[in-house]
């Protein structure tokens, strides 16, 4: 559960944030201010990882006060549906970030673009579960697990 939190003085420092939720009861996991690509400079924006939904409503709806300032928490919008890298066809990853960069067929599950398949249709194989259908349908096993993760994060 994450909320962030626009607009933070630079001078106050992450660890100070925790300390300010923890004593309010929060459950806070980790706090991180966000850093500019470019020169990795800091900014005012902070995003904080709460152990519970609880926390994060609760900050949420009533803000907290650290030293002079008051934050305002906005919730993280979650994503519906499973993340999928249309290189690799694996989840929880976008091309952008692939580590693998070899392009997966969604038909048979070997190192070619779907285009330059010559498997026979009963040779089908999934590239996640290893089940008789393409890699990009949503009755796969491995999609509708993804599925369930996501909505139990909710």
């Amino acid at each position: 559960m994450v909320a962030f939190v626009k607009r933070v003085d630079l001078e106050i420092p992450d660890n100070r944030v925790t300390e300010a939720l923890t004593k309010a009861g929060l459950h806070v996991v980790n706090v991180t201010r966000f850093n500019r690509k470019e020169g990795n400079i800091s900014t005012s924006t902070i995003k904080i990882t709460f152990k519970d939904g609880n926390s994060r409503n609760t900050f949420i709806h009533t803000g907290q006060q650290v030293d002079s300032m008051h934050f305002n928490g906005e919730a993280a919008l979650q994503n519906k549906n499973p993340v999928k890298c249309y290189i690799c066809l694996q989840f929880n990853h976008v091309a952008k970030y692939c580590k693998t960069k070899q392009q997966k067929c969604a038909k048979c599950g070997d190192n070619h673009r779907i285009e330059q398949c010559t498997a026979a249709n009963h040779a089908i194989k999934c590239n996640n579960c290893n089940g008789k259908h393409l890699a990009t349908v949503n009755d796969c096993s491995n999609f509708l697990e993804q599925e369930k993760r996501i909505l139990n994060l909710n």
